[in-house]
């Protein structure tokens, strides 16, 4: 009985210290694997509205140049706006003042 007791006891001191530290291991990085998965891929906002997909009437905008000669262009309705480079705003300023100095020319 006695040699049964002590070949149980052997038996598990050499086995259970590996076998826990094994569960520990495999606990650890399922557990960081699914906080990984949860947390480390930041969900993208898909309602965000893109300000070109909409053609605007000139009776849902407003439009103005500010002193750095950058265009904006101001949504009536909510206040939202959009700031376009000095270049463009340059350049739409200069179709519409050639359109209003052919409109003068022509007679129209």
């Amino acid at each position: 009985m006695n040699q049964l007791k002590m070949n149980v006891t052997e038996f598990f001191s050499k086995y259970t210290k590996p076998a826990v530290t094994t569960i520990v291991g495999i606990s650890i990085a399922y557990a960081s694997f699914k906080l990984g998965a949860e947390y480390g891929n930041p969900k993208t906002n898909n309602d965000s509205k893109n300000p070109y997909a909409h053609a605007f009437s000139p009776s849902e905008i407003s439009i103005a140049v500010n002193e750095s000669n950058e265009l904006i262009m101001i949504e009536r309705a909510t206040g939202d706006y959009i700031v376009y480079s000095d270049t463009i705003g340059q350049t739409i300023f200069a179709m519409y003042a050639n359109r209003i100095h052919q409109e003068v020319i022509n007679g129209k």
